[in-house]
């Protein structure tokens, strides 16, 4: 059986082997780049949903499903996703809209043409210790319609100590009705009860928090996560009066029963805390109503070929927040201190109202093997409203009308070797105030962003290619100021260096590695007058990663061995700079042996995760410190069927 593999909107069409429906999936095999590309639960490359070239694209709205804009709450039912993909840099060209730090771009989970089932047991996973399993299908119901979804489960125990019990499930309906028309319906859900989460440690000099020990429960039984998140929604393509209709509508929420964070202040060498705080909230709700619609037509030339593109693309966004602090006083991380819980009250909530509307153009000209050209124009319609309890508080409303660009550009120099250069300007969400803040949650208005690149792309051979791109982005600087309110304190650029080898070596041996090297840098007022350093709070200076694949028999042998690395810079603990977390590097080891029982395709997978049981530290954007995961043996046991 064969499949189309797309670069978006008709660049190249190349056929491919199909895969199995889980046995099959393999993250480093299935990288075109290094920039990050998640396949069920594995990930590869330099970037993920949270972090692309020191930022968080989902924070900042800058999220596809299928290609399509989509506002994401929170995290989506593994049910009904395969993966996404990370379009930054060159693996940005050809794409339409895109967004200054980068896009997630998640892919549907879909029905095929022939029926398949996945049953799946693991114990263990990358971030908890214990049983978990799931169990997928893929169902044509005629020639024209069919349906795929399942349902999953993990009770375990996170590495740092505390319990989580998660329930994904989903599914997705798919009519085909004629060639180039398709009507997706989906929806998932995604369960999380008795989620324990551990204590973020703040030190209070300029030393990282002694280690305290790997595993020891340190939470307290009564702070734990419950919580319903949900997405849904319709996808239409169909051709319309001689152009192509691409539009989709989106539900994504997060239902919060109730939600903790612990919070370790003034964290001393001894491991002593002179302040502990739990921030306790219920009945939260967030949610949004997002989608996009397009008019594609394109025109196929003798040497040149031309796209047009019209969008609308719009969300509405409420938010409630609001909750209550809970004193617990002096305590420890170096052992369980356990309290009874404070008897505290709900109290009304502050809303949080975003309307948008945006409207565009995009155009592209390509001429294949020769240049590509991509220009679009956007206007952009901003509405952001707080209404606060406290009657003190000012109810601000923010509107913002920007104009937004986009060019992007590649020529072919040589054989396999083109360059390619960028400009984008666009309108990003700035991240919602920390919970150490004296005004958590609130969030800022959008934030006006704008990005510079330029790059190369050579194919040394036509399976290993070689990427390397410089950038500078600018938006604008939001932390804690001294008083811990978190306001704008001035203005943050990223540049950096980014390079990606990805591909195969030799028959059956593939690579996917790269390095990010970053200079971040605020200026402004608040740097000037020395009330913060110049560095960001919690962004590398460096980032490598490799990933070595080695299938036997030529790629074509049931045994795989697969080895990766993840070396880390130091990076910046406090606002002052006078704190660095020290660099840290982590080796995993893997196996996957591929076999026929029982009329299925089965592949075990055993893999060890930080194999010398290296111990690191994690800095958040306001400061707080976590440790490391241990070193795990995680394995996992898939058949389709």
């Amino acid at each position: 059986m064969r499949a189309l593999v797309l670069i978006p909107f008709g660049l190249a069409v190349l056929s491919a082997p199909a895969l199995a429906q889980r046995a099959g999936e393999n993250a480093a095999t299935q990288s075109s780049d290094a920039f990050g590309r998640s396949v069920g639960s594995e990930k590869t490359g330099l970037y993920n949903n949270e972090d692309v070239r020191g930022f968080n694209p989902v924070d900042a709205g800058n999220v596809r499903l299928e290609g399509l804009y989509f506002d994401q709450v929170e995290r989506i039912s593994s049910r009904i996703v395969d993966g996404n993909t990370i379009r930054v840099g060159a693996a940005a060209l050809r794409y339409p809209f895109p967004a200054p730090t980068g896009l997630v771009d998640y892919n549907l989970t879909q029905p095929g043409k022939e029926a398949s089932y996945s049953f799946n047991a693991e114990y263990s996973s990358p971030n908890s210790i214990g049983p978990g399993g799931s169990f997928e299908f893929k169902q044509p119901l005629s020639d024209t319609f069919g349906i795929s979804g399942g349902v999953g489960f993990r009770n375990a125990t996170r590495y740092e100590g505390g319990r989580s019990l998660y329930r994904p499930m989903g599914m997705t309906m798919a009519w085909r009705p004629q060639q180039g028309t398709e009507v997706l319906l989906f929806g998932g859900l995604f369960i999380y009860r008795t989620d324990e989460l551990r204590p973020f440690y703040y030190p209070v000099g300029t030393e990282p928090p002694p280690k305290a020990e790997r595993g020891l429960d340190l939470s307290q039984p009564w702070a734990s996560r419950s919580q319903d998140l949900w997405t849904s929604g319709a996808i239409v393509k169909t051709p319309l009066l001689g152009v192509k209709l691409e539009a989709g509508l989106f539900y994504s929420a997060k239902d919060q029963h109730s939600v903790y964070a612990d919070l370790m202040r003034g964290v001393a060498a001894d491991g002593s805390v002179a302040n502990r705080r739990i921030i306790a909230e219920r009945d939260n709700y967030d949610g949004s109503w997002s989608g996009e619609v397009r008019l594609v037509k394109e025109w196929i030339g003798a040497s040149i070929n031309h796209r047009l593109i019209a969008s609308v693309r719009g969300r509405s966004r409420n938010r409630d927040f609001g909750g209550s602090v809970l004193a617990l006083g002096p305590s420890t991380i170096l052992r369980p201190d356990l309290r009874a819980e404070p008897v505290w009250t709900q109290g009304p909530k502050n809303r949080d109202e975003v309307r948008q509307i945006t409207g565009g153009v995009a155009w592209s000209m390509v001429s294949p093997q020769r240049f590509s050209l991509d220009v679009g124009i956007s206007k952009s319609r901003y509405r952001k409203a707080l209404d606060f309890v406290d009657p003190a508080l000012a109810d601000p409303v923010t509107r913002d009308n920007p104009l937004l660009l986009n060019v992007a550009g590649a020529v072919h120099v040589a054989r396999g070797l083109s360059l390619y250069a960028g400009y984008t300007r666009g309108q990003e969400e700035a991240l919602v105030a920390p919970d150490i803040a004296t005004n958590r949650s609130e969030a800022p208005p959008a934030l006006r962003t704008s990005q510079v690149e330029a790059g190369a792309r050579w194919a040394i051979t036509p399976k290993l290619t070689f990427i390397a791109g410089a950038f500078s982005i600018k938006k604008p600087y939001y932390n804690l100021d001294p008083a811990l309110r978190y306001r704008q304190l001035g203005e943050l650029t990223n540049r950096g260096v980014e390079v990606s080898l990805t591909g195969q070596l030799a028959p059956g041996l593939t690579i996917v590695g790269g390095s990010l090297f970053l200079d971040p840098k605020i200026s402004g007022e608040a740097v000037d007058s020395r009330l913060i350093g110049p560095r960001p709070v919690g962004q590398i200076r460096r980032r490598s990663v490799a990933t070595i694949d080695w299938r036997m028999d030529e790629g074509k042998g049931p045994l795989s061995i697969d080895a990766s690395v993840e070396s880390l810079s130091s990076r910046t603990g406090n606002a002052a700079n006078t704190l660095i977390a020290p660099p840290r590097t982590t080796f995993n080891l893997g196996a996957r042996y591929r076999f026929k029982a029982a009329g299925g395709t089965w592949l075990l997978r055993p893999m060890l995760l930080n194999v010398f049981d290296e111990y690191g530290w994690n800095v958040n954007g306001s400061g707080g410190f976590t440790y490391s995961n241990r070193r795990q043996l995680t394995l996992q046991l898939v058949a389709d069927f």
